[in-house]
């Protein structure tokens, strides 16, 4: 259904990735009048699985986006395993994620998501432009220039055109580029049928779940997607001298896969000899951006833009849906786009901030060095409490991340201080070689209940 709100704005989204058409679905929802401006030609069948939590799928449920024209796997656990025997560390359970936060936890092929997403901004009245890149950006106006020299105007104009945004360069003379983190990703597609036919494979598709196996220097993500059509795995390791040194993304090898896992778990080395043609990249994100918003009030940065987010809470894609969901509530409650861009930024930057802070300090305590500080961290990963170092790993912590609904902004209370939001006290308590629960970024007393 679209609502009609008090005034129906024009509105020019860069980018046709997730979070543009997430923000097009949105608001066109609401009776604007959006066009989205995508550089590619076409749109292309790209990228591998995404883990949607409660608190993007509860969005993409309000947007009425068709689940049932994507092919789904319903999370039933998180399962963190040791790399060299796949002994338990901790088993966290999903399958009541519609009861404890009020919306599934699913698998879903990123390209389908996309294609839903498409769908419904298109029935929403949506103008896609694709072979649009924009050149340049005129935030008093506001306006855009493309490359073939048209100029196109409106009332707001929202940059959804990813970490290497040309807004966010413009808007700060290239002053905040993308860091490199010092790993890369692997992502993997495996065909299900393959892995049924393995008696010690076969139920990483039948009790579909999140196994992660966490070992020295790299962390290995898997789960079904598709109905069990296919099998998605995500290696997040430590850059080696020589890899992707001049390239953000290469054609990976399965016998340097193969090398680099041989001493991990049968099942690990089983998976890494299905893994057929598939890519690698050097994974990035920011450093914190002053502003999101311009300061005439008419430009504004969403999503990976102004806070792109490693892999390792798998909130990149939420986040991105909870800006778009903000945005449009703030231009149903405020009169003026103004208005509605102070209330973006002053709910959203504080939660994503945080979320992007401990998908950076997750990198490393995922990835430590078998010894005294893993074993401690084994032990108060398998805790459900607030000392735990994973950040979903206390049910407070969860109840934080998945039961929030971006459209309701009072529903927003702040987990941890902007200090505590800092990623650098673990990585200290990593260098000193221990363990220490006063060194955790998370306590008790900075969760407000």
């Amino acid at each position: 259904m679209v609502i009609t709100p008090a005034t129906s704005r024009d509105i020019l989204i860069v980018g046709g990735g997730l979070g543009g058409l997430a923000a097009a679905t949105a608001l066109s929802a609401d009776g604007h009048r959006v066009r989205v401006l995508e550089g590619t030609k076409v749109f292309a069948e790209a990228g591998a699985g995404i883990r949607l939590p409660p608190n993007s799928t509860r969005l993409l449920q309000k947007w009425n986006i068709d689940f049932g024209e994507i092919k789904y796997c319903r999370a039933g656990s998180y399962h963190f395993r040791r790399w060299q025997d796949g002994s338990t560390i901790r088993i966290i359970p999903l399958h009541e994620a519609e009861t404890l936060w009020g919306a599934p936890y699913l698998h879903v092929h990123r390209a389908d998501l996309h294609t839903g997403l498409l769908k419904k901004a298109l029935a929403n009245g949506v103008q896609v432009v694709n072979n649009a890149k924009v050149v340049k950006y005129d935030f008093d106006a506001p306006s855009v220039t493309l490359e073939d020299g048209q100029v196109l105007t409106a009332e707001l104009v929202l940059a959804a055109d990813g970490i290497k945004s040309l807004a966010r360069a413009q808007l700060f003379g290239n002053s905040i580029p993308p860091r490199d983190t010092g790993d890369v990703a692997y992502r993997i597609l495996i065909r299900g049928e393959q892995m049924l036919k393995d008696a010690e494979l076969a139920p990483l598709i039948l009790q579909p779940g999140t196994t992660s196996w966490c070992g020295p220097e790299a962390h290995i993500v898997g789960y079904p997607i598709r109905a069990g059509e296919l099998y998605n795995i995500v290696v997040c390791a430590t850059r080696r001298p020589g890899e992707c040194e001049t390239d953000w993304v290469i054609q990976g090898d399965r016998a340097d896969l193969m090398d680099r896992f041989k001493d991990w778990e049968p099942r690990i080395q089983k998976l890494c000899a299905l893994a057929d043609s598939f890519l690698k990249w050097r994974l990035h994100d920011l450093m914190p951006v002053p502003s999101w918003v311009h300061s005439a009030s008419k430009v504004a940065l969403l999503g990976d833009s102004c806070h792109p987010t490693l892999p390792y809470l798998s909130q990149g894609a939420a986040a991105a849906f909870e800006d778009a969901a903000c945005l449009s509530q703030g231009l149903r409650r405020r009169s003026t786009i103004a208005a509605a861009l102070s209330d973006y930024e002053a709910i959203r930057k504080p939660r994503a901030s945080i979320i992007q802070a401990k998908s950076r300090e997750h990198q490393e305590l995922l990835h430590v060095e078998d010894g005294e500080f893993q074993r401690r961290r084994d032990m108060e990963m398998a805790m459900d409490r607030d000392s735990n170092p994973l950040f979903w790993g206390w049910a407070d912590r969860r109840k934080w991340l998945f039961a929030h609904d971006a459209e309701a902004a009072e529903s927003f209370v702040p987990l941890v201080t902007e200090d505590g939001a800092k990623p650098s006290s673990q990585r200290q308590a990593s260098q000193r070689g221990f363990f220490s629960v006063q060194s955790l970024p998370i306590t008790a007393q900075a969760v407000k209940l």
